[in-house]
């Protein structure tokens, strides 16, 4: 069973939670670290399933911009 996510109160914890990071540079794979570190602790006990489908939302948000698509 899919489950339902508080869209709106989840993009705000997001946001919120992401410039609260300590060091101010890196490269691609700590963005990366910090966004799953960031949604796995807001969106408790993900599973395999819901992990896979954010990376498929990612990768096609990303096509969307880079002419991919």
């Amino acid at each position: 069973m899919e489950r339902e996510i508080d869209f709106k109160k989840t993009l705000t914890d997001i946001s919120t939670r992401l410039p609260t990071v300590r060091y101010d540079n890196g490269d691609i794979s700590d963005i990366g670290n910090e966004i799953g570190y960031t949604i796995g602790s807001i969106l408790e006990d993900m599973t395999q399933e819901e992990i896979g489908d954010f990376i498929r939302g990612f990768r096609h948000g990303v096509s969307l911009t880079n002419g991919t698509h």
